[in-house]
């Protein structure tokens, strides 16, 4: 089935609305839940007992190299507070070595928000990004607060949304023949995908000031990537609660950049996710080892929507000293390019 261009997302808003404080994620409870911080430790222990014991000292090393710009300039993956490292909201400072240091940016005139956008556009790809979509800037996908893992700081997200009115969404593909391998092969394949998206969203953000605007690059901090990817027009939510995407299924990682530049944004598409796994298909469910997805829907900050329990999928990955991306491997929809917008 080829994507439809639709009026309204496929997901279903009930209400009330909620903004979502980043210190209730996950991975940001291991900062300051007991609980959590309990498994963190059985990770680290049971992937340093794999490295030593296993014979899996290069695959964990492809798979740290893959992960380090992600972790260091990359904001620790974006799960951290934003608006730090290459995902800084404002340009990182020039060296005085430059000698186009001193140039001063112009602000453009504007006359044409839907030239600008293909501009835009052809931009992300050309800086790396495998799908992009332009949306508006819903506010209740925006954090009420971030939350720094390495001080416990929880601060107000104070974006204007009457300026900053559009996000830049940007797919990035994982490696198809690292996900039919091992969870070793699958986390570098994630960890590059992480890496890529500091790379693509700091350049976009960077591009878009130096022609005057501001831009806000984003990963996982500061704004929820699915709901703004699929208002976006990049895909639909899938029964395991990610991204599925007509070209590359879940096998994306998510970034944006948030602007004040106009654009024209794009419409979400429908080319039969919701009815596939609705009726016709239930692998992620079954195969899930922490029984982290039951495959029906809830009502969840306002939306009617399939969810995974974040809790039970993480204490898998401490139980397995690596991540798992198990219900990407098995979803049908994980293959090259069948779909084509």
């Amino acid at each position: 089935m080829r994507a439809k261009i639709v009026e309204k997302p496929t997901y279903q808003m009930i209400g009330p609305l909620k903004r979502i404080n980043q210190k209730e994620t996950v991975l940001s409870k291991t900062a300051w839940d007991p609980d959590f911080q309990a498994l963190k430790l059985k990770y680290r222990q049971r992937r340093n007992d794999r490295i030593q014991t296993g014979n899996q000292v290069e695959n964990f090393a492809l798979r740290d190299a893959a992960w380090y710009l992600a972790d260091s300039l990359g904001n620790q993956a974006g799960f951290m507070h934003g608006n730090e490292g290459l995902y800084s909201w404002e340009s990182l400072a020039r060296s005085e070595e430059n000698i186009d240091s001193q140039v001063e940016v112009q602000k453009i005139e504007i006359s044409d928000p839907a030239d600008m956008s293909e501009k835009i556009k052809n931009a992300g790809r050309f800086l790396g990004a495998d799908l992009i979509g332009l949306t508006e800037l819903g506010e209740f996908w925006v954090y009420s607060h971030s939350y720094n893992r390495l001080n416990g700081q929880n601060d107000t997200i104070n974006i204007s949304f009457e300026d900053f009115k559009f996000a830049i969404v940007m797919a990035i593909e994982m490696d198809y023949e690292k996900f039919i391998k091992s969870d070793v092969e699958v986390s570098a394949a994630t960890g590059l995908g992480y890496s890529k998206m500091a790379f693509v969203a700091s350049h976009l953000a960077e591009y878009i000031r130096n022609l005057g605007y501001r831009a806000l690059p984003c990963a996982n901090d500061t704004a929820l990537s699915i709901p703004l990817a699929i208002d976006a027009g990049l895909g639909e939510q899938g029964k395991h609660g990610m991204l599925i995407t007509p070209d590359f299924g879940p096998r994306v990682r998510i970034c944006k950049v948030i602007t004040d530049l106009p654009l024209k944004p794009d419409k979400p598409i429908d080319f039969g996710v919701q009815e596939y796994c609705e009726k016709k298909c239930n692998k992620c469910v079954e195969n899930c080892p922490a029984q982290a997805i039951n495959g029906k829907k809830e009502v969840k900050n306002g939306v009617l929507k399939w969810t995974a329990k974040g809790e039970r999928c993480f204490s898998f990955w401490c139980e397995q000293g690596n991540d798992c991306s198990i219900c990407i491997k098995v979803c049908p929809f994980n293959k090259k390019s069948i779909y084509k917008k």
